[in-house]
């Protein structure tokens, strides 16, 4: 056998020679210092003309995700200020757009005209109708003074959660942190 089938062989043979809580280790990155990799210098061992299929499988299994708790202690007001204004803006403008669009749909299929002879029959009166322009002018001015108002409670409610966190040491959230980054392989891919 040449070189190149030697290292292919140690290549294959490396990770049936491995246990399952040696490889748990390894995924879980426990693994003492001391110990060294052996898919780290299987994959040294195989020259360019290796199988690329190969490397690329062993470079796929070297990622990892382990378990982190972050801290948050402070929430910056004025980017709480700048997402909320436009949140509440576009929420305004989504509402505007749907309630006019229910507005002529309802009034396509005849649903304002009921609902003004429904009033005057059930209070008695002469002369009932709806207004779309000053319905419309209303909600307009009341929709943008919530998002006023609900912007500037979101920034309130970001200053009393820092106040708050400088007493209580902040909020604790774990999370799942996984290597996205790959190596680059530098043998040609087949197919």
């Amino acid at each position: 056998m040449s070189a190149i089938d030697d290292s292919e062989e140690t290549l294959l043979s490396a990770p049936a020679e491995d246990t399952f809580s040696e490889r748990a280790d390894n995924f879980f990155g426990e693994s003492s210092p001391a110990e060294p990799e052996t898919e780290t210098a299987a994959a040294v061992a195989v020259p360019a003309s290796g199988s690329p299929i190969l490397v690329e499988r062993i470079q796929e299994r070297r990622l990892r995700a382990r378990k982190v708790r972050r801290l948050v202690r402070h929430v910056e007001p004025w980017s709480v200020l700048k997402v909320a204004l436009l949140f509440n803006f576009c929420m305004w403008i989504v509402t505007m757009v749907a309630g006019v669009l229910l507005w002529n749909a309802a009034e396509t299929a005849g649903t304002i005209a009921d609902v003004e002879q429904f009033a005057r029959e059930i209070f008695a009166l002469e002369e009932f109708t709806f207004d779309g322009e000053s319905i419309f002018n209303a909600v307009a001015l009341g929709g943008l003074v919530l998002a006023v108002a609900a912007t500037g409670f979101s920034v309130l409610i970001a200053i009393l959660l820092n106040l708050i966190s400088d007493l209580t040491g902040g909020i604790r959230v774990t999370v799942v942190e996984e290597e996205t980054a790959r190596p680059i392989s530098t043998l040609p891919r087949r197919g």
